[in-house]
C-alpha cells in the first residue's frame, strides 16, 4: 500500500547572521508555520527561541563534542578513500589541520599551468592522524557527485564525524575530478558505485581491526548509513535499496531513478529550490515513492552545490570554474555543474544553509543508527525558527 503523509511541517526562517566560521549577512526576524498536507501554509511572526547554549541554533547545528581525525586509505585497486573519525579533543588540540589543494587532483601537465597564487589551499577542520576518541561509532558512507571528489563536502562530513560517526568517502574515479582530469582512473577497472561503496565499508571495518590504525575498535559493523550528493545521491539510494547492511540513507539533490528497487529503510531527501542541474521535481518524485519513515527537506534560493564546499573553494578568485577558464584548463564540461548555486545574491550563500543541513542530517542519522530513540528536532514545528540563515521546509511522513 502506498504510504500517506501523516504530517507536513513547513518551517520558515529568514536569512540572517551566519553561524560561526561562515561569512555574515544582516540579521532579521524569524518566522515559522505548521500546515497539514495539501493546505497552503500561512506564515505567522514568531520570536526565535533561545537554546540551552544561547546560540539560537538547534543542537546538531553546532560542532559536536569530538574533534575530527582523518586518514587516507586505498581500496585494492588503488582508489583513495578518505575517512573522518571522532578524535580525542584534548589530544587533537594544537595539532595541524588539513589544507586541501584541489589542483592536486589534476594530472601534472594541468597542474603546471596553475601558478601558486591561483591554487590557495582550502582549510578543512580535521586533524590528520589524530588520536581517536574512546568508544564505538556508527559508519556513514559518503558518495560524491559527478566531477566531485571525496573532500567535496568536507564541511558536512567532518561535522557529522564530530557528532560520533566514522565517515568514509571513496573516490569514484569513473566520474571524479581526479578520474576525469587527473590520473586516478589509469589502470583501474571500472566498477559500479555500489561496488565501490561496499568495498569501502569492508575496508573501513578491516582497518578498524588493525592494531596500528586510528580506526582500531571504532566502527560498528551493523550500524551503517549511506549519504550522497547528485550522482552520489543516486548511488546512496541504490545501495540502500540493495544492501541489507544499510540502515538508512540521505540523498542530497537526487535525480529520479530509472527503475530498480526502492529502499525499504528510512530515508531523507534534500533539495535546493533553485537547483538548475537536477530540478526539484525529481527529488519530489523520489520522495513520493520512498518507504516510511521519510523526510523531504527544501532549502529556498539554493542551487545544486549547496550541499558541498565547491562554491567556497577559490571564491576570492571567482570560483574554481572561473579560475580554470582563466588558465585555459579543459573544464567546459563542468561550467554549469561547478557554478550552480554559487552566485549570490541571486543564490543563497551555501554556508548560510550549512547549519540547517548539518543539523537535520545529524538528527536523522542519530535516530536511524541507534544513537537516540527519536528525532530531537525533525518533528518540532519550531525548529526552523532556530535557523536564522536559510528558509527551510521539512515534510515528514512517518
Amino acid at each position: 500500500m502506498r504510504p500517506h503523509p501523516v504530517r507536513l511541517l513547513v518551517l520558515l526562517a529568514t536569512v540572517g547572521l551566519v553561524a560561526a566560521g561562515c561569512s555574515s549577512s544582516s540579521g532579521g526576524s524569524t518566522s515559522a508555520s505548521t500546515s497539514t498536507s495539501g493546505s497552503s501554509p500561512t506564515v505567522a511572526s514568531s520570536p526565535a527561541p533561545s537554546s540551552a547554549s544561547g546560540t539560537g541554533l538547534t543542537p546538531y547545528a553546532k560542532r559536536g563534542p569530538f574533534a575530527v581525525g582523518s586518514i587516507r586509505l586505498a581500496l585494492a585497486d588503488g582508489r583513495t578513500v578518505v575517512v573522518w573519525y571522532p578524535a580525542d579533543p584534548a589530544k587533537a588540540k594544537g595539532t595541524p589541520t588539513e589544507n586541501f589543494d584541489i589542483a592536486s587532483l589534476l594530472r601534472p601537465d594541468l597542474q603546471a599551468k596553475i601558478p601558486a597564487a591561483e591554487r590557495p589551499p582550502f582549510p578543512i577542520d580535521d586533524h590528520p592522524g589524530a588520536a581517536p576518541a574512546t568508544g564505538r561509532f556508527p559508519v556513514v558512507l559518503f558518495s560524491h557527485g559527478y566531477g566531485g571528489f571525496p573532500e567535496q563536502s568536507a564541511s558536512l562530513t567532518t561535522h557529522i564525524a564530530s557528532w560520533g560517526f566514522v565517515v568514509a568517502a571513496p573516490d569514484h574515479v569513473e566520474r571524479s575530478l581526479s578520474g576525469l582530469l587527473g590520473t586516478a582512473a589509469q589502470g583501474v577497472a571500472k566498477q559500479t558505485d555500489s561496488q565501490v561503496l561496499s568495498a569501502t565499508l569492508k575496508l573501513v571495518l578491516a582497518d578498524g581491526a588493525r592494531a596500528s590504525s586510528p580506526l582500531k575498535g571504532l566502527p560498528i559493523a551493523d550500524e551503517v548509513a549511506v549519504i550522497g550528493h547528485s550522482s552520489g545521491a543516486s548511488a546512496a539510494y541504490e545501495l540502500a535499496a540493495t544492501d541489507p547492511v544499510i540502515k538508512s540513507f540521505i540523498a542530497y539533490a537526487i535525480e529520479e531513478p530509472k527503475g530498480g528497487p526502492v529502499p525499504k529503510v528510512p530515508g531523507m531527501v534534500m533539495t535546493g529550490t533553485t537547483d538548475g542541474v537536477i530540478p526539484p521535481a525529481h527529488d519530489r518524485t523520489v520522495f513520493a515513492g520512498m518507504a516510511t519513515p521519510k523526510y523531504y527537506v527544501t532549502i529556498a534560493r539554493s542551487g545544486h552545490l549547496v550541499f558541498s564546499d565547491i562554491c567556497l573553494i577559490g571564491r576570492s578568485g571567482g570560483g574554481i570554474v572561473a579560475i580554470g577558464k582563466r588558465l585555459g584548463l579543459p573544464i567546459a564540461m563542468f561550467e554549469k555543474l561547478g557554478t550552480d548555486g554559487c552566485k549570490p545574491p541571486v543564490d543563497l550563500k551555501p554556508e548560510e544553509a550549512f547549519p540547517a543541513i548539518d543539523d537535520l542530517s545529524v538528527d536523522f542519522l542519530r535516530t536511524t543508527l541507534g544513537v537516540q530513540a527519536r528525532p530531537t528536532g525533525l518533528d518540532d514545528p519550531t525548529i526552523a525558527s532556530r535557523f536564522k540563515t536559510a528558509t527551510i521546509t521539512v515534510t515528514a511522513d512517518r
